[in-house]
């Protein structure tokens, strides 16, 4: 497997212990690493109730971060494994499902926490916003998206 320019620092230095010094870490053994810390920082962030709106903008955007530092050590394993001629395609597909879905869910987190974030400012939430949308409670006719229908108009009997 040959190195590429865009691994992580660590992905190009050595261990220093006596038993093994001078071997390079697998790229593999670091993107499992990084997956597995991701996944534990999102399980304890997911465990957060916050009590308020900007609490949950906080704790949202923290979602998001840590979903797409996700997606990077999926690209990371995508990057390593996809020159080598050995890796079974089923490997490669499952290896990119991931890395989108991580993005997906990045995105998914930032568009909620500014949705709490516009709770909290009595702004309007988005137009995807759905159960958490604030338009009715801020008085608001207008339809939330261009593409949606306005209010329909009485007819005159």
């Amino acid at each position: 497997m040959n190195s590429h320019n865009s691994l992580p620092r660590h992905a190009h230095t050595t261990h220093h212990h006596a038993a093994d010094s001078g071997t390079v870490v697998p790229v593999t053994r670091l993107a499992h690493a990084g997956l597995n810390r991701a996944g534990a920082a999102i399980s304890q962030t997911s465990a957060l109730r916050p009590t308020d709106d900007l609490g949950h903008a906080a704790r949202a955007r923290r979602l998001a971060e840590l979903h797409a530092r996700r997606a990077r050590w999926w690209a990371v394993l995508q990057r390593a494994t996809v020159a080598d001629l050995d890796t079974p395609a089923v490997y490669l597909t499952a290896v990119a499902i991931a890395g989108v879905d991580a993005e997906g869910s990045a995105r998914f987190w930032r568009d909620t926490a500014d949705d709490w974030q516009a709770r909290a400012e009595q702004r309007p939430t988005s137009d995807v916003a759905g159960a958490m949308s604030n338009w009715h409670e801020l008085g608001l006719t207008e339809p939330p998206a261009p593409s949606l229908p306005g209010p329909l108009a009485e007819v005159a009997p």
